[in-house]
C-alpha cells in the first residue's frame, strides 16, 4: 500500500509499505478519508512531540472495515467504521480513575503508531466506531475534531444563560462555535482574523480582530451585557496558538471567568498572573477528549452541520499541494481532506 510518512523536519512523501496485519484486538480499515489537522502541519514544520521517525502521518480518518482480529466481536469487512487516534492503556492509575484520554502510556495515531494518510490503518477495535452504510467518509473523518471540541466545550463548564469567546476562526473553532450554538447561551462571539472562514459562521457573532488595536473593548462590547450586568464573558476558549489570543481572552474574562487553553502554544506566553489573582481567574487545559460516542452521535443525526467545512478534497499523490493549501490558505480552505 501507499502511506504518507514523515521522514524529517520538513520532509515528508508518499512510500510502499506493507499493508499491515491485525492483531488480536485489532481492525484492519481500508482507509476512505482522511483531513489534515494543525498538529500535522506542526509535526511536519517541528515535530514537538519527538515522533520516532519514519511515520505514517495523519490522526483524523474514517473508512471500511477490511479485516478484524480473533478477539474482535461487532465489526465485519464492509462495515463503515470512525476511528479514534488515541489509545489509553486502560491500566494505569490515570485510567481507572476516570481519565483515559491523559492516560500517560497512550499511543496515537501518527506519533507513536501508524496514522491514517495511508490506503489502510490499523485501530483497536474499542477506538473504532460503526456508522450507517450512507455516511460521506470526510465527514466521519471530522468525528475526531468534533470530540476534541466537545472537550473544550466541557472544559468551559457553561451553564445555559453564560456567555462565551471563542478566540479562532479555524476548523476547531468553527466546529466549537457549531457545537456551542446548541447550549442555550445569552452570548456566543467568535474573534478571528480571516473573514473567509468567519463566513462559516452562521447566526453566531463573528468578528475580525485582524487590524483592530482595540480588540479587547471591541469584543466586550459584543458580549451583549446590559447595563446591570457584569461585563465579560465566563468563559474564552483559546483556539488559535497565539498570545495576543491570550492576553485579549484573558482580557474579556468576568471575574472568576475561565480561559480554556485548547491551542497548542510553545514557549513562555505572558500572563499577568496579579490580574489572575485579583478577579479570581481560572486558567485550565484541554486535551484530547472522552467524548467518542457523542461525536459520532452527532455526525450521524447531520446536526450541528459540519460536512461544508470539508472545503478540499486531494488525492494522496497530490499531498505537498493538499499540505501547502492547508498551511497558507487560511482565506480560501477550511480543512482539507485526502479521499481514497
Amino acid at each position: 500500500m501507499i502511506a504518507l510518512q514523515l521522514q524529517g523536519p520538513r520532509q515528508f512523501a508518499v512510500v510502499e509499505v506493507a499493508v499491515p496485519r491485525p492483531a488480536e484486538d485489532q481492525i484492519l480499515v481500508r482507509t476512505g478519508a482522511t483531513t489534515i489537522c494543525t498538529s500535522d502541519l506542526n509535526d511536519l514544520h517541528a515535530n514537538p512531540f519527538h515522533i520516532p521517525l519514519p511515520m505514517t502521518m495523519g490522526h483524523e480518518g474514517a473508512g471500511t472495515v477490511a479485516a478484524a482480529g480473533s478477539g474482535v466481536r461487532g465489526f465485519k469487512p464492509g462495515d463503515r467504521v470512525a476511528a479514534h487516534p488515541v489509545h489509553p492503556c486502560g491500566r494505569c492509575p490515570v485510567c481507572l480513575g476516570g481519565l483515559p484520554h491523559l492516560c500517560p502510556n497512550m499511543t496515537h495515531f501518527g506519533l507513536s503508531i501508524p496514522g491514517t494518510m495511508a490506503e489502510y490503518f490499523l485501530v483497536r477495535a474499542d477506538r473504532a466506531r460503526l456508522l450507517p452504510p450512507e455516511t460521506d467518509f470526510t465527514l466521519a473523518a471530522l468525528v475526531e475534531p468534533i470530540c476534541v471540541c466537545l472537550e473544550a466545550l466541557a472544559q468551559a463548564r457553561l451553564a445555559p444563560g453564560r456567555r462565551l469567546l471563542i478566540l479562532g476562526d479555524g476548523p476547531f473553532g468553527l466546529i466549537m462555535a457549531r457545537l456551542a450554538q446548541t447550549m442555550d447561551l445569552a452570548a456566543l462571539v467568535v474573534a478571528g482574523w480571516e473573514d473567509f472562514r468567519l463566513g462559516f459562521l452562521r447566526g453566531v457573532r463573528a468578528i475580525n480582530t485582524a487590524h483592530d488595536p482595540n480588540a479587547v473593548q471591541t469584543l466586550l462590547a459584543a458580549s451583549g451585557a446590559g447595563p446591570r450586568d457584569v461585563p465579560g464573558y465566563d468563559a474564552a476558549i483559546l483556539a488559535a496558538p497565539s498570545a495576543q489570543a491570550v492576553t485579549d481572552g484573558v482580557g474579556c474574562l468576568k471575574p472568576r471567568g475561565r480561559l480554556v487553553i485548547f491551542a497548542s502554544l510553545h514557549g513562555g506566553t505572558p500572563i499577568d498572573l496579579f490580574d489572575v489573582q485579583m478577579r479570581e481567574l481560572e486558567i485550565v487545559g484541554s486535551v484530547n477528549d472522552d467524548h467518542l460516542d457523542e461525536a459520532v452521535r452527532l455526525v450521524v443525526q447531520g446536526r450541528p452541520v459540519f460536512a461544508d467545512l470539508v472545503t478540499h478534497r486531494f488525492a494522496l499523490d497530490d499531498y505537498r499541494a493538499a499540505f501547502d493549501l492547508a498551511d497558507t490558505g487560511q482565506s480560501q480552505a477550511v480543512k482539507v481532506a485526502f479521499v481514497f
